[in-house]
């Protein structure tokens, strides 16, 4: 009943399953055949009733991309990582140093949102422990934008995180400066403070929950052949960028792509940013009231084949990918321009309500109009979409 018109009866998708037990011997079997589908207005008696096929979501890996797509780090609580730098009111000013402010952001929940954070505000941080970190919030289609900025518990540069069992927080204090040893001791006390109850997790087990930190860390100090990145996120409609730097880390609310090369980056930007991907991959994410969410690694369902620059179809796209990559970062080149005129005008002018500023919602929706409406994002769609028909030419 999920395509009634209003649907005030139920607007979250749902089932309802009957089965009986097999026993330990018992053959599994799957789902198949037909369901009743209705459509049409919520009481009316044209409502019409149809046959539809089951959607089969079981398949995973179709695509060789799934092995290399891995989630970023659980870097949560924010409060207690994120930072924001402020003016140190010191006259002199230790070397390599930053001072900081926790970033409270709009999506912070219950305790954190809250939280008493004075212990660490205003705190002058040894600057090698701050990392650049990419979250959903910094990625646009085919671009990113300014990535936010993390005190961790590991220095830049270095590989591991120095761990240890008997360490506050799972950390072994030596293997932080003196600073930063302060701060995580404070904030591993806020963490314990106020933590589920249920959590049995120390700060750092949490930080680098299933090693998606750690991965990440090793993967910078490695010599493999696969040395460029591109990130897409977790939830919401499709939407990809390459990430060129290669010390910056990753957030829990994107996955990273490991690519060969230049040409298999731009193969894959243009078929997660089209709308013909949108399409194929909705009948495959759970969805809620608002529709598909949680892209994941649904999209790997998809026959979507590892880049062979020998078949002319995956070169094709390459080439229309890379071509709409440099046309979003001239759009959003001009975004931002166009954004920082509407700020000096608000400060110059007396500053009459909110601060104008270019955020995350803005720039996707208006690269996702620049790409519908130009040759370049006409030219990604025609070709990802014979490549998601089985096209191989």
């Amino acid at each position: 009943m999920e395509q009634l018109e209003p649907n005030t009866f139920f607007p979250v998708p749902a089932s309802v399953v009957f089965a009986r037990s097999m026993g330990q011997s018992g053959i599994a079997t799957p789902l198949a055949g037909q369901v009743e589908r209705w459509r049409g207005k919520t009481g009316a008696d044209d409502v019409r009733r149809e046959t539809a096929g089951i959607t089969d979501t079981s398949v995973v890996g179709d695509s060789p991309y799934a092995a290399l797509s891995r989630n970023g780090a659980t870097i949560f609580p924010r409060v207690l990582f994120f930072v924001n730098e402020t003016q140190n009111p010191a006259i002199i000013h230790a070397a390599n140093t930053i001072t900081v402010n926790p970033r409270r952001g709009s999506q912070d929940k219950a305790p954190w949102k809250d939280l008493n954070l004075n212990e660490i505000t205003g705190q002058t941080i040894e600057r090698n422990h701050l990392f650049s970190v990419h979250l959903g919030e910094t990625v646009a289609p085919y671009v990113t934008l300014e990535p936010l900025q993390a005190l961790l518990p590991v220095k830049t540069g270095e590989l591991s995180i120095p761990a240890s069992d008997n360490g506050a927080g799972g950390i072994r204090m030596g293997g932080l400066e003196r600073r930063m040893r302060e701060r995580w001791q404070t904030i591993n006390g806020l963490w314990e403070t106020n933590k589920a109850p249920v959590n049995r997790l120390n700060l750092l087990e949490q930080l680098d929950y299933l090693h998606k930190l750690s991965s990440q860390l090793e993967w910078q100090g490695n010599g493999e052949e696969r040395r460029i990145r591109i990130l897409y996120n977790q939830s919401g409609a499709p939407t990809a960028a390459k990430l060129d730097d290669d010390n910056a880390l990753v957030d829990y609310t994107l996955y990273w792509t490991i690519c060969k090369n230049e040409h298999e980056s731009n193969y894959l930007l243009a078929i997660i940013n089209s709308d013909k991907l949108s399409e194929a991959v909705a009948p495959l994410m759970p969805k809620g009231q608002f529709g598909a969410r949680h892209l994941q690694k649904h999209l790997w369902k998809l026959p979507i084949p590892e880049y062979d620059p020998t078949i002319a179809l995956h070169a094709e796209i390459a080439a229309a990918g890379a071509a709409a990559a440099q046309g979003a970062a001239v759009k959003l080149a001009e975004l931002r321009a166009e954004w920082q005129e509407r700020h000096e005008a608000w400060a110059n002018g007396g500053r009459r309500g909110r601060e104008p500023a270019l955020t995350v919602t803005i720039a996707r929706r208006e690269l996702r109009k620049w790409l519908r409406a130009s040759p370049e994002g006409a030219a990604v769609e025609q070709a990802v979409g014979r490549l998601l028909a089985g096209g191989v030419e």
